[in-house]
């Protein structure tokens, strides 16, 4: 059976699908996009079974069928394709797939498509309409803060809290914290669901800045099915009770800095280039009147840094693991922030100078 399609148009589809397709599995099918062919559409389907990105694009052909290539092969062969229009020429009884385009040609082996995975959900308990762009925005805002320890269970994934108007997402590990609140107009219903982050992390980097402009997200049976642009992705949710997060961010702070958000990565960048691993990547903030001094020291020198700073509070000396701040204020846009902070010993929270579009919290080390 012949399938004639535009080589872009199969390209983008097929690098959607492919974030699916395990790095490392001992199941050959996992290892294939399942194609499958109905009313004139291309339906490509990948899955490690804990996530599953179906794609689809308009294709001229001569009937339906289903079968099951291997991803990176077929991959590879379109993306140096030629010619811009493609012909795939799947024969059943071979259950091989002939690609041709101007005068290459290829042939691949393929497997039947009763042999991939079916995942199934049923109706939807919950559908939630979001801004595409503002839902792309807070998985980069919060997503890096989450747990990449698969024993820390719940903590691997990304809170989403819906409800009065307003959606948040919120990430917490072991020694940081970050909160992201959007406007969401029509939200009135209430609702919580844990997605793992690093499953919402390959989800973002297939949402494009272009096409719809809103994403739709379904509840179904553990699972969360995010429709956009052409694209479904069903992925496990996690379940058990998310940390107390409203209670870690509540403590008192009665030192207050403003400063401008580049000048602290500048001098933090520098500062870092003498932190290292044996001592957590450490850098210490001094704290004095207008100014930050920022140090580090190891067995190779020492740097200093200075940034001016509007202080409210006391003065005190803190140390902080330059990864983790870098992390934070690289994804925060404001050209000014507000440092919080009580004590030597106690978590730092950085917001916005007005509002409550954000927190980031992240814990201090201890000067020895």
């Amino acid at each position: 059976m012949k399938i004639y399609c535009s080589k872009s148009d199969l390209n983008r589809s097929l690098s959607h699908a492919s974030h699916a397709v395990p790095t490392r599995t001992t199941t050959k099918i996992l290892e294939c996009i399942l194609v499958d062919i109905k009313d004139q559409m291309m339906y490509l389907t990948a899955t490690d079974t804990n996530i599953t990105i179906e794609t689809a694009l308009n294709v001229t052909a001569e009937g339906d069928c289903t079968f099951a290539v291997p991803s990176k092969l077929f991959s590879s062969i379109i993306s140096k394709l030629p010619e811009s229009e493609i012909m795939l020429d799947f024969d059943s009884m071979k259950s091989k797939l002939k690609i041709k385009s101007g005068r290459s040609v290829s042939e691949i082996v393929c497997f039947e498509g009763d042999e991939f995975p079916k995942i199934r959900t049923k109706e939807p308990e919950i559908r939630v309409s979001m801004n595409k762009e503002s839902v792309k925005r807070m998985i980069r805002k919060t997503a890096f803060s989450a747990s990449a320890d698969e024993i820390n269970g719940i903590l691997t994934g990304v809170l989403f809290e819906f409800g009065e108007g307003n959606i948040r997402m919120v990430a917490v590990d072991a020694f940081r914290m970050a909160i992201n609140n959007e406007p969401a107009e029509g939200m009135d219903q209430s609702f919580n669901v844990v997605i793992p982050a690093k499953m919402l992390t390959e989800v973002s980097k297939i949402i494009s800045d272009d096409g719809d402009e809103t994403l739709q997200m379904e509840i179904a049976d553990k699972k969360a099915i995010l429709i956009f642009d052409n694209c479904k992705v069903t992925v496990n949710t996690l379940s058990g009770k998310y940390i107390d997060y409203k209670r870690i961010i509540s403590a008192e702070t009665p030192t207050k800095i403003r400063v401008k958000r580049e000048d602290l990565i500048a001098s933090i960048d520098r500062a870092s280039l003498l932190a290292s691993a044996t001592n957590n990547n450490m850098i210490k903030f001094n704290i004095e009147e207008d100014t930050i001094h920022i140090s580090s020291l190891s067995d190779e020198g020492n740097i200093d840094e200075s940034v001016e700073v509007i202080h409210e509070g006391n003065d005190f000396q803190i140390g902080f693991n330059a990864r983790y701040l870098m992390d934070i204020f690289r994804n925060i846009d404001d050209e000014e922030i507000m440092l919080n902070m009580k004590d030597s010993i106690s978590p730092c929270i950085v917001r916005p100078l007005s509002g409550e579009r954000y927190q980031y919290l992240v814990l201090p080390i201890r000067i020895n």
